[in-house]
């Protein structure tokens, strides 16, 4: 069985509903190995204020001292175009432990096999100008897109990734990606990660369901992502 560990949880500075204090001593009561705070960046209409992001830096890092649990912060950035334009800065992101992405609106497609391709032209720009860690909640919006594109369209962004070294998060909220989408991933050296998506303190690690898609899929420590981070 690999650790328990859940690296996608937001706070009351975005559209989480406790403090980051709360949610990491949750984390401590359901015996993780690790978590990380990240809340949504600032281009979202429910995210983090620019003028709030020292304060929540300064928070989590005060939370995780005298725990057993590793604390870890990080920020969801939204990709906000299709060029791949993000919005946490360099300056920020040299002082947390991980960059996630997410893609959380797509402007001038309705149809699902058009949002599918906007979708998808924005997660490769965002990941070939960027150097994003974690790619969260991937091909959902509002449902899975993976049915919508092609399995060349597919295997091309999975094997940027894998160049690009962005892991894939299973995500428990959504319950995506697919199965068939993650076992391509261990086939091209992605790894993966594992994250509840809490916003209340009784969510955060409550990830059986991510734990049971690694062991169904033949996961391992090492197609993990938790390590490089610890």
């Amino acid at each position: 069985m690999v650790a328990k560990f859940d690296l996608h949880i937001h706070s009351n500075y975005s559209d989480g509903k406790a403090t980051p204090a709360l949610m990491v001593e949750a984390a401590e009561s359901q015996g993780l190995e690790a978590v990380a705070v990240t809340d949504h960046g600032p281009d979202l209409s429910v995210g983090i204020k620019r003028a709030d992001i020292p304060r929540v830096i300064e928070d989590v890092r005060r939370a995780g001292k005298g725990l057993k649990v590793k604390v870890l912060l990080g920020f969801e950035t939204n990709v906000v175009n299709e060029f791949g334009a993000i919005d946490i800065d360099d300056s920020v992101i040299e002082q947390i432990d991980f960059l996630t992405m997410g893609i959380h609106y797509i402007s001038g497609a309705t149809e699902p096999n058009e949002v599918a391709k906007v979708y998808l032209k924005s997660a490769i720009s965002a990941i070939d100008k960027n150097q994003i860690d974690i790619f969260a909640h991937p091909f959902f919006l509002h449902g899975p897109l993976l049915p919508h594109l092609a399995p060349e369209e597919i295997g091309r962004f999975v094997r940027l990734a894998a160049e690009r070294g962005t892991a894939m998060e299973i995500n428990v909220k959504y319950r995506a990606p697919d199965e068939d989408f993650l076992r391509l991933c261990l086939r091209e050296g992605v790894r993966l990660s594992v994250g509840s998506d809490a916003h209340w303190p009784e969510e955060v690690g409550k990830v059986d369901w991510a734990l049971e898609v690694l062991e169904r899929i033949g996961a391992k420590k090492e197609d993990l992502v938790l390590d490089s981070f610890l």
